[in-house]
């Protein structure tokens, strides 16, 4: 399953969000400001916090990266 770390207010996870549901790359999204613990997930995998960030099967896509997606290459 792809991992979408994203914010409350943050227009580019909105377009993230707004793609990856118009070309139906299934993910779960997790909310950096309700689960504290997420952070410390993106420090890990990053090395920083910064959204949005969207964990998939051939790696780590960040910001408007995520923009460039399409199915094929999702999983």
């Amino acid at each position: 399953m792809n991992i979408l770390y994203m914010m409350d207010g943050c227009p580019i996870c909105a377009q993230a969000i707004q793609h990856l549901n118009k070309k139906d790359i299934p993910f779960k999204r997790i909310n950096i400001l309700e689960k504290s613990s997420a952070r410390n997930e993106l420090k890990e995998l990053i090395g920083e916090v910064y959204t949005p960030v969207l964990i998939h099967e051939k790696g780590v896509s960040i910001g408007r990266n995520i923009l460039e997606m399409t199915e094929a290459n999702s999983s």
